[in-house]
């Protein structure tokens, strides 16, 4: 069924977010207050663990277009995976002026084969998370293709099942998340969001999390300093929310609880960790058949 928000534009037909039972559709966030637990691990983060950024460099830099996707690919061993290559390929396919932020151990050990998909390129350093190469694609397209809007994406995501382009067409918010989450407080899950009408100021309103100068090198630093904060700080100076939210009543985490009826709803991907770290919340064989499905490689 397709929902829309209660109030602000219309959304139109072409973006169509079906009703997933304990998720509520078009989330107009709304800022929730951490504990004392997450307010101390968010102030050591910053106090204890901040690093340099990682080095990068620009090989295809980025041009004036309408629209960017920005797709972050991990590759500590310099080779893509099927996965890889089937995402890349339904974004080419689709139309999407792709930026790849490639992060491997040296510039000169990026992927050739790259080529193939991305309309602009740049190499970054293996530390700093996906939240490093985050910056460096904002910061590109803010300075060299200001106004767009931009999807943001990480490769720890099998897809997409469904056109991305129709989110664009769509999209109601400044910034927007798929899903949203009240787990730890409200947040963004931050695989993938999208930022429209990018350009330096609305950058500069976003550097508490996405640092000029500085990373973190772990994991729970990013979730804590960066993640949980994304749409708190955004949501001083825009409108922020997100296509699906859990409250936690029922559902914590969106893409692992209900991942097959988020798919079925419209959402274009699937935690690649249900086959993964997290394949307890699953039944394994039953992400392989929605895969196979899909032409989607397991790796």
């Amino acid at each position: 069924m397709l929902q829309q928000p209660t109030s602000g534009p219309a959304v139109p037909a072409d973006l169509q977010l079906g009703e997933v039972a304990g998720l509520q559709t078009w989330w107009d966030y709304q800022p929730s207050e951490p504990d004392l637990r997450i307010r101390w691990k968010r102030l050591a983060a910053r106090l204890f663990h901040e690093r340099p950024r990682p080095a990068s460099m620009p090989i295809k830099p980025v041009v004036p277009r309408e629209r960017w996707v920005a797709y972050f690919a991990f590759l500590p061993q310099g080779t893509l995976s099927d996965a890889h290559r089937f995402t890349l390929g339904r974004l080419r396919d689709e139309g999407c002026h792709v930026l790849v932020i490639c992060a491997t151990p040296a510039a000169d050990v990026v992927p050739q084969e790259l080529a193939r998909y991305a309309d602009a390129l740049y190499w970054k350093g293996l530390e700093g998370y996906d939240f490093s190469a985050y910056t460096l694609a904002l910061e590109a397209i803010a300075e060299r293709s200001p106004h767009a809007d931009v999807l943001i994406l990480n490769d720890s995501m099998f897809g997409p099942f469904h056109p991305v382009q129709p989110f664009f067409q769509g999209l109601y918010w400044d910034l927007t998340g798929f899903t949203g989450s009240a787990l730890n407080e409200n947040h963004l899950q931050s695989y993938g969001f999208m930022v429209r009408a990018l350009d330096e100021s609305r950058l500069a309103q976003l550097r508490g999390v996405f640092f000029a100068h500085k990373a973190f090198d772990r994991a729970d630093q990013v979730i804590w300093a960066q993640e949980l904060l994304l749409a708190r700080l955004a949501s001083r100076h825009m409108s922020v929310g997100a296509c699906w939210y859990s409250d936690g009543s029922t559902v914590d985490d969106p893409c692992l609880r209900r991942p097959f009826e988020l798919v079925d709803a419209g959402f274009p991907f699937m935690k690649k960790s249900l086959l993964g770290k997290m394949m307890q919340f699953q039944d394994p064989e039953r992400v392989r058949a929605l895969l196979r499905a899909q032409g989607h490689p397991e790796q």
